[in-house]
């Protein structure tokens, strides 16, 4: 009897030590988190960086995976009825659906929160980010053009990501005539001149109009004028927004193209074919292609082939005929990766797990997995694959693979660049990435002292030019194949003021008019190039 009422005791006591514990569980504030599904992520509930930050902020963390074919559809119904909305969404940092403008009408109908108040109150991480990575106007572009900032930020960049219309050449071709890489246009139109006599059956230079930066005269215009691809060829010069496309430097840079043309230099196909075919040319057997642009060598040419890629090697920028040699940046924007609804009983907490998770710590577990197993800091003499000290070396290679160690970035994270760009290089010098940052390298430090990096837009603002905005695009790129080709005569000054007049029957004037006012609401908020 005496041993049963002892083991009682001892029963008692074990439920009275463990109750604690289960009422701290069934206590903490339970977030419901939604976000597109993702093939990568093995199972939330037992995810190590989920179990982290629960860890480190008490909170329990839900999530519900919407289907990633309809997830934006699903968010936008969510939305506009004010139903069943979580407390936040995470991992729409791709879609449309919360950039600028858009999120602003959303903060304006009261579906979502701003956040600018919160990261003054409580944003220890985010505020260390702004002043940290300065140079990025992180802030200024999280801004809405009401002042409101609505999201929480995903961002990453490096130098390959900010320099993306790249030049390849084929290194066996020069090699055979004797040739360094061209530094002038004058004497990359010869070099392809020497190409066409060395290979006959060969093609000089092609590119496709079917995929994002891979038409070489996207990168030669730089030579004679800044062409911004990646703003509508927006200029700036002493704070006033300009236009490329009429200034007499693009006709310059079009007699250019017009030449190598009309010398048979730049294939006609360039004008017809699709990036499959591109890259069929790049890949060929019978090594057939001289010159071509890609934003990075392995999408063009095959990454598990080094005989394939190290046929190439990267172009810098070219000086032209006036002395000019401009490089075309692309400011990577932060993306809204993290965004608190207005069903959130609980902002406060919410703002604290999404400013929790852009601090150093977070950002390397949230992308790298765990300290000793799957990364550590780079050791002494390891060299990155800019010729840089290294910061950080893989040990287990978790992206794009299934595993169960990070959330793939699809909530609020920050890739530093002294990380991203800093992984130990592992010596091969056909490795993709490698052969990216050495290119990248040629174009660093070249872009104009003054560029725009990202317009923001009321929603009214972007309604009056949306439509004008994508009809200029594609009137320019329909012209200048039209002048590259002959369809238009670009010595003809009949037919160049022509082209002109286009321009104001599709409304350039008040998208001109509406950019300036974006960029002047920027304040000092200035985006300079070096």
């Amino acid at each position: 009897m005496r041993r049963i009422m002892l083991f009682f005791v001892m029963l008692c006591g074990l439920t009275a030590c463990s109750a604690p514990d289960k009422a701290e569980r069934d206590d903490r504030i339970t977030i419901r988190l939604a976000a597109p599904q993702n093939a990568y992520i093995e199972d939330f509930d037992t995810n190590l960086y989920k179990l982290w930050l629960e860890e480190q902020t008490d909170l329990n963390l839900e999530m519900e995976w919407l289907p990633a074919a309809d997830a934006e559809q699903s968010v936008k119904l969510a939305l506009s009825t004010g139903a069943n909305l979580p407390d936040a969404y995470i991992g729409f940092g791709n879609h449309q659906i919360f950039t600028n403008p858009n999120i602003q009408r959303y903060g304006e109908q009261g579906v979502i929160i701003p956040v600018d108040g919160l990261i003054e109150q409580y944003g220890t991480n985010t505020k260390k980010l702004f002043a940290e990575l300065r140079e990025y106007n992180i802030e200024a572009l999280m801004t809405s053009a009401d002042g409101h900032i609505y999201f929480m930020p995903g961002f990453s960049s490096s130098t390959i990501t900010k320099y993306r219309q790249l030049m390849w050449i084929n290194k066996g071709w020069l090699d055979a005539l004797e040739l360094e890489v061209p530094a002038t246009t004058a004497e990359f139109a010869d070099t392809l001149r020497a190409f066409k006599r060395l290979r006959p059956d060969g093609i000089p230079m092609a590119g496709t109009e079917d995929s994002y930066s891979k038409q070489p005269y996207d990168f030669l215009f730089d030579a004679f004028i800044y062409n911004d691809v990646n703003n509508s060829r927006l200029l700036l010069e002493d704070g006033v927004v300009s236009f490329a496309p009429v200034r007499d430097e693009w006709r310059d840079a079009l007699r250019y193209m017009r030449g190598l043309y009309d010398e048979g230099l730049y294939s006609p196909l360039s004008f017809v074919q699709d990036d499959q075919q591109l890259k069929q040319m790049a890949n060929d057997a019978g090594d057939i292609l001289g010159v071509f642009a890609s934003p990075g060598i392995t999408m063009t040419v095959q990454q598990n082939s080094p005989e394939m890629i190290e046929r190439y090697t990267g172009v810098g920028p070219l000086v032209g005929p006036d002395g000019i040699r401009l490089s075309t940046i692309f400011m990577p924007d932060p993306m809204p990766n993290g965004v608190i609804t207005s069903a959130c009983e609980h902002p406060e907490e919410v703002f604290r797990l999404f400013d929790l998770m852009l601090s150093e710590e977070a950002c390397l577990m949230g992308r790298y997995g765990t300290k000793g197993e799957d990364w550590d800091f780079a050791g002494e003499g390891e060299i990155s694959i800019y010729g840089t000290p290294a910061t950080i070396r893989i040990i287990n290679q978790l992206w794009n693979r299934s595993q169960n160690k990070h959330l793939c970035q699809i909530g609020p994270y920050v890739s530093r660049p002294k990380f991203s760009g800093g992984v130990t290089w592992g010596g091969s010098t056909t490795d993709g990435e490698y052969m990216n940052a050495q290119a990248a390298l040629l174009q660093n430090g070249l872009e104009p002292e003054e560029y725009i990096d990202t317009l923001i837009y009321t929603p009214d603002e972007d309604a009056r030019i949306g439509s004008a905005r994508a009809e200029v695009e594609a009137y320019v790129r329909a012209s200048v194949i039209d002048f590259i080709t002959g369809g238009r005569e670009i010595s003809d000054d009949a037919a160049w003021r022509e082209y002109l007049r286009g321009f104001e029957t599709l409304g350039l004037d008040e998208f001109l008019t509406v950019a300036q006012t974006a960029w002047d609401r920027r304040g000092n908020n200035r985006q300079i190039g070096k």
